[in-house]
């Protein structure tokens, strides 16, 4: 299990694996340096106080070797100052929270929230005796009142449950009104599978977008890219979301846990029952037959269609895949937004810089964006597909005995905490940081955190 080490307490991380010979001493000793984080605000989102410093930001280092972390608080210059850090390569991770009108007085907006969460997230950050500081920007993200409650995407067993044909999405209601599902879509983001640096990815490992899409930097800041862009259908009033409750959007809408016949009425056994879910009540589900029938492709053999359930509506699909199977090693970012088809129809479709004339994927402005959530894989080199502002940082599935990530196929799932119950009413927890506010359940459709 990870071990947390507060700054100020045990002021000096252990790290193996460094070759650098200035971070060694005479006997071949480590040799701690001097090391500043300093926080600015996001400069795009509040250009009047991007040289600001922001004091009391919660700054956590968590060293990629060891997975060891250390822990304080800025000062009022913005500085976190380690006077002795070991050598090492880094990820860093910021959060504050501003009252209402702290936040006003701070940064010159109004809000109608009483808290806001800010949060930043940077990766490979290295410290050596030649690099003494780095600067995280932190933002706020769009503040809504649906949010992601479960991502399902692990799917169970492969040999005694339902593979991968029992993934889903829940999404929660966290307001006391009434929302509607209609024409909120599903949006599934594109990004590197690995953080290995090369000549079309940023330091973090995700691909440099601005090498195909233009736009300098805003390219990688202002936009995520999707592979995969579904639709809630409905008139605007069909489909409707009570305060406190939540839809499920499955990718097959049938009782996994028993035996069916395929497209091709062949049958498909389930092993064991209990390593897998029933979504056969699920609010909505992506069948994909009609779909691939009409671009003539094959239908998967597992997409059966559930007729009292409602079809997603395909928008945009660039992936390989005739099924919305979750892709277990890409680990794709999922998001909910609402958008105009006017204004969707204005996005570009850009290729990816590692194949820059291959597919083509869709450039999403982040402001449409409601809510999203960025995982990782098991060994956690997938690196973070949306900014920081939606998702400062990242989740993942762990073994909740021992701590530690766990692989896919296991029937686990990530899902937000209950931050409360309100005259019946549950409140999920939604800080913009997923590390915070996910934790790793048996997949539960419309089950809740323990």
């Amino acid at each position: 299990m990870k071990r947390l080490i507060i700054w100020l307490i045990i002021p000096v991380l252990a790290l193996v694996g460094c070759n650098r010979d200035e971070d060694f001493g005479g006997n071949n000793e480590i040799k701690p340096v001097p090391f500043t984080v300093n926080i600015k605000y996001d400069a795009s989102k509040y250009p009047s106080v991007a040289d600001k410093a922001v004091a009391n930001v919660t700054v956590t280092m968590e060293n990629a070797a060891t997975g060891d972390k250390i822990t304080g608080k800025t000062d009022a210059n913005g500085d976190l100052k380690l006077t002795a850090l070991l050598p090492g390569t880094y990820s860093i991770q910021a959060e504050l929270q501003l009252k209402k009108s702290e936040y006003e007085q701070q940064l010159g907006q109004e809000t109608s929230y009483e808290i806001v969460h800010f949060g930043g997230f940077q990766e490979k950050v290295t410290v050596n005796a030649n690099i003494s500081s780095t600067l995280v920007r932190i933002s706020s993200g769009n503040l809504g009142d649906l949010v992601i409650k479960q991502y399902y995407y692990a799917g169970s067993d492969n040999k005694l449950g339902a593979n991968f044909r029992d993934q889903f999405i829940e999404i929660h209601n966290n307001s006391d009104q009434t929302i509607y599902a209609d024409g909120l879509y599903l949006v599934f983001l594109e990004g590197n599978v690995n953080n290995n640096v090369t000549g079309y990815t940023l330091p973090n490992g995700q691909y440099d977008w601005s090498q195909t899409a233009g736009g300098g930097t805003a390219a990688n800041t202002d936009y995520v890219y999707s592979n995969i862009l579904i639709k809630v259908p409905g008139s605007g009033s069909q489909y409707p979301i009570l305060p406190g409750k939540s839809i499920i959007v499955a990718q097959t809408a049938i009782n996994h846990k028993m035996p069916f016949n395929d497209i091709n009425g062949v049958g498909v056994a389930i092993q064991d029952p209990s390593k897998t879910v029933d979504l056969s009540n699920a609010d909505f589900e992506t069948y994909m037959g009609d779909y691939n029938i009409s671009n003539g492709k094959k239908p998967f053999a597992w997409d059966i269609q559930n007729i009292m359930v409602p079809d997603m509506l395909v928008n945009y699909w660039s992936i390989a895949s005739n099924d919305l199977i979750l892709n277990v090693n890409s680990m794709l970012g999922v998001g909910i937004l609402r958008a105009t088809d006017a204004e969707i129809a204005s996005w570009k479709k850009v290729a990816a810089p590692k194949a820059p004339i291959g597919t083509l994927f869709l450039q999403v402005p982040k402001k449409f964006i409601i809510d999203g959530i960025d995982i990782t894989d098991k060994e956690q080199k997938a690196p973070k597909d949306f900014p920081s502002d939606i998702d400062a940082s990242r989740t993942f599935i762990v073994n909740n005995t021992n701590g530690l990530a766990e692989g896919t196929f296991t029937g686990l799932s990530v899902i937000r905490k209950t931050k409360e119950i309100i005259n019946g009413r549950v409140v999920l927890q939604d800080t913009n940081n997923s590390a915070n506010d996910f934790v790793t359940i048996k997949a539960n459709p419309r089950g809740y955190a323990q």
